[in-house]
Order: C-alpha cells, then sequence, then structure tokens
C-alpha cells in the first residue's frame, strides 16, 4: 500500500510540474581530467550554474594533465584539460617515458587562456622578478631573497606535483628547459601549495591570476600567458559539446580571467 502511495504522489508531482511549464532537468554527469589552471579560472566558477541552466553536472578528477591523458586513453574520462599547448603536451607525456596515442585519434580545441603567476610568503617583500631572476630561484642557484632585493630569508621552492602543465609551461619558458631545483617543498594540488606559500617563510611558488589574493605575494614578473586546451577521443559525446557550448556562450560571465579565442576543433 505504501508503495502505491509513493508511486502514485510521484506521478502526481510530476504532473503538476509539467502543468506549472517547470522544466524537469535531470542530471548528466561529465567526467573530465583537469589540470589546476582550468580549475580555478573555469571549471570551478561554471559548475553550478551551468547544471542548473543544463542539467550537465561536472565531475573533475584532479590530476593534473599528464594523469588525464592516462586516463582519457583508458576510457576513464570524457575529456582530458591541460593548461599546455597540444605540441608541447604531448611532448610532455613522452618525456615522461608515456606514449600517448597517435595524433589522429584526439581531437583538441581551446577553451581559453590562462596566465601563469608566482606567488610569494608576504615575507620575502619582494615586488618584482625577471626572467633572471626566477630562472636562478627555480634552478636553485639564487638561495635567498636578499639577492633579488628583498627580505634576508632563505628561499623555498613551493612545487605542485598536480599543477605538471604549468611546470612544464614555466620550465620552458621562463627557465630556459634547466631542471627545478633537486631541493623543493612537495604539495599536492594549486591550492595545496598556496597554502604552503601562506604558512611557509621565504616560500615562493607558481599559481594563477584567481589564487594570487591577499593572503599572499604576486610579484611582477613577465607575462605568461599560456591555451587552455581540451582533448577528447573519437566523437564528441552530446552531454561534452553541451559543457563546451557553455564555456563560450553563457559560462563567459562567470569564468575569471579566462578568454575564448578559438573554438575549431583541430
Amino acid at each position: 500500500m505504501s508503495v502505491t502511495r509513493t508511486a502514485t504522489r510521484s506521478v502526481c508531482i510530476l504532473g503538476l510540474l509539467m502543468i506549472l511549464g517547470t522544466p524537469l532537468v535531470f542530471a548528466e554527469e561529465v567526467k573530465i581530467g583537469v589540470g589546476g589552471s582550468a580549475t580555478e579560472d573555469i571549471f570551478y566558477k561554471i559548475m553550478e550554474p551551468m547544471e542548473k541552466s543544463t542539467g550537465v553536472k561536472l565531475v573533475l578528477v584532479l590530476d593534473g594533465p599528464s594523469a588525464a591523458l592516462r586516463s582519457l586513453d583508458n576510457d576513464l574520462l570524457m575529456a582530458a584539460v591541460g593548461g599546455i599547448s597540444f605540441q608541447d603536451w604531448m611532448t610532455m607525456m613522452v618525456k615522461e617515458g608515456y606514449k600517448p596515442s597517435t595524433p589522429a585519434e584526439y581531437k583538441y580545441q581551446e577553451i581559453g587562456r590562462g596566465i601563469i603567476k608566482v606567488i610569494a610568503n608576504k615575507g620575502t617583500q619582494v615586488k618584482k622578478l625577471s626572467k633572471d631572476q626566477l630562472k636562478g630561484i627555480f634552478t636553485g642557484k639564487i638561495t635567498n631573497w636578499k639577492e633579488v632585493g628583498g627580505a634576508d630569508i632563505p628561499i623555498k621552492i613551493v612545487y605542485a606535483k598536480g599543477t605538471s602543465g604549468t611546470n612544464a609551461v614555466f620550465q620552458k619558458e621562463m627557465m630556459d628547459g634547466e631542471p627545478y631545483a633537486k631541493s623543493v617543498l612537495e604539495a599536492s594540488t594549486a591550492p595545496d601549495l598556496k597554502a604552503k606559500v601562506v604558512a611557509t617563510p621565504g616560500a615562493i611558488g607558481l599559481s594563477f591570476v584567481s589564487l594570487a589574493d591577499e593572503t599572499v605575494l604576486a610579484p611582477e614578473i613577465p607575462l605568461l600567458e599560456r591555451p587552455i586546451i581540451l582533448i577528447t577521443k573519437g566523437e564528441i559525446p552530446y552531454s561534452m559539446s553541451k559543457v563546451l557550448d557553455y564555456i563560450r556562450g553563457d559560462g563567459q560571465k562567470f569564468i575569471n580571467k579566462a578568454v575564448v579565442k578559438d573554438w575549431t576543433v583541430k
């Protein structure tokens, strides 16, 4: 009897919603592997409003672009996203000893632009850093903040494993491909890196516009902009296309410093 009443009540509620013209939106899950820049500057901004508007629920796997591509190749994700060009992404995977699928199997597109920032503990007292100074700091050749006009405090590099795309782009563009210093304070994600920078005297790390707030110093550095790339394999599922349409449409009013420039699938 109770089951019948429950079923009847559900039918009545659905009927009433239809009569009132209330849209019935059922969530479709889209599972995406993402790096730090895309997470902070795009997906965290649009998750809630997009689900309310389209019924698509984003499930984010915060492993960084390297792990995301592996999971995509194993059919565990619908898409992989990273703040790195497609060509540099493939090069990074090969350097890590992983053989990605042939380029023809992937479809990739730029969904925005990200700016790499440097954040430091407030006690460092540094307002500006040149490319040469950044290279010296992150390779470990400059070891005290007084060498770059700051306080007399040892430099402590915080390195996030979950932002492999950011790390690779910075290494290529600012460090001329030289390796990072051997002695670093490890972090998992970008927010974890920020927390360690805030808590550690002399700390510095790589971050994004949305995380460079009043709790840290964000010294002026040469502009370092990079694409945010989304990769799929095979035909793009309808639910995934709804996410892409939302990012380039209504989602733009929620996205922080992520400018869509090219929506051609390559």
